[in-house]
């Protein structure tokens, strides 16, 4: 393989944001595996007062077992969210966030996001920080992206994804957060906000066996269960789309049925996490590495689809909504894919 070398003479800015994207990557993809270890190591190698902090934290883990599923914490904290290392990696891309329509915080929103690519960057940059202006293009309105409930049992690890403002993807998450009050004196509602956005990147683990650039094939055509929960709560359902986000890895040729496909498809069964084989940059070179590639990522946040409360929606109901969706994110796609895709004519959106 021919390297294609960074030049030497980089501004001192951009070293620092490709370090703050390849921390990331090392972040999501070993980080609970670290916490985890660490935790032991201290709980077993530790000295007295060092072990008697982890017991503490393991009982307090217990007691606190449920965040995940109870509302979390919030908007997380501000702290955490407006880390400057943050700001550093929104700007090696850049990620950017468009506003098509208001969303009035008198009323909840289920956020429905494409596509997942490798590992959701647009949507972490854009809802679990406060980098790109969310709160300030929506106020009143607090985004909550959700995430596989075992992630939230992961010492040290689950504080992270706390503070960022996190939550289970689960059935009794999304019904909490979804038929909350949303008076800001409600116990739950302690961060000014009186409107939750829960967001969910539908396509999953599933999606990115799909990334690769300009391969915007999503898995949505057998996926209701989101539309479902929106009716059981009279949720307006909100299509997003991010721009950009399959340009950042490639990898091999997987298609159905072939070796590699069978092997990643059968991981992803067993532990829900999808083992792609990326391809992305490195520290001083742009041809290999674990580093996402330096594009540009727009997300474009597109107008709310009102549905009805109905308590046990039928599945004429569930598909006659998931159908208005599908036609909703198809035209956002679309209409915006214009200014955000280079070759633009070729590139099709593809729902299976």
């Amino acid at each position: 393989m021919k390297i294609e070398w960074a030049p030497l003479n980089v501004p001192f800015h951009r070293r620092m944001e490709t370090l703050a994207a390849a921390a990331w990557m090392i972040l999501i993809l070993f980080g609970e595996l670290i916490a985890l270890f660490s935790y032991l190591a201290l709980l077993f190698k530790g000295n007295i007062y060092i072990q008697t902090l982890c017991v503490i934290y393991f009982v307090f883990l217990y007691y606190d077992r449920g965040a995940g599923e109870n509302g979390g914490r919030g908007q997380g904290s501000k702290w955490v969210r407006n880390w400057t290392w943050w700001y550093y990696y929104k700007n090696y891309f850049p990620v950017n966030l468009v506003k098509t329509a208001d969303l009035p915080a008198d009323r909840n929103y289920l956020f429905a996001a494409f596509p997942h690519g490798l590992l959701s960057s647009a949507a972490f940059t854009n809802f679990n920080t406060d980098t790109t202006n969310f709160t300030k293009l929506f106020p009143g309105v607090r985004a909550k992206l959700v995430t596989l409930g075992f992630h939230f049992y992961i010492p040290i690890f689950r504080e992270l994804l706390l503070s960022w403002g996190m939550v289970s993807v689960s059935a009794k998450s999304l019904n909490n957060l979804l038929t909350w009050p949303n008076e800001k004196d409600h116990p739950r509602n302690d961060d000014g906000n009186t409107s939750t956005a829960c967001v969910i990147v539908v396509g999953g683990a599933q999606e990115a066996l799909n990334t690769r650039p300009n391969n915007y094939q999503l898995v949505l055509k057998k996926r209701k269960g989101f539309v479902k929960m929106a009716l059981r709560t009279g949720t307006s359902l909100v299509p997003v789309m991010s721009f950009g986000e399959l340009d950042l890895f490639d990898q091999p040729a997987n298609p159905p049925g072939s070796l590699l496909r069978k092997y990643q498809e059968f991981v992803k069964r067993v532990t829900g996490i999808a083992p792609a084989k990326f391809i992305g940059r490195g520290f001083f070179q742009y041809s290999y590495g674990m580093i996402p590639r330096r594009k540009p990522l727009t997300t474009v946040i597109g107008a709310p689809i009102a549905l009805p409360k109905i308590d046990e929606p039928t599945n004429e109901d569930i598909e006659k909504y998931h159908d208005e969706f599908c036609k909703a994110l198809t035209d956002l796609f679309n209409t915006h894919k214009t200014k955000y895709i280079k070759d633009h004519e070729t590139v099709q959106l593809t729902i299976e």
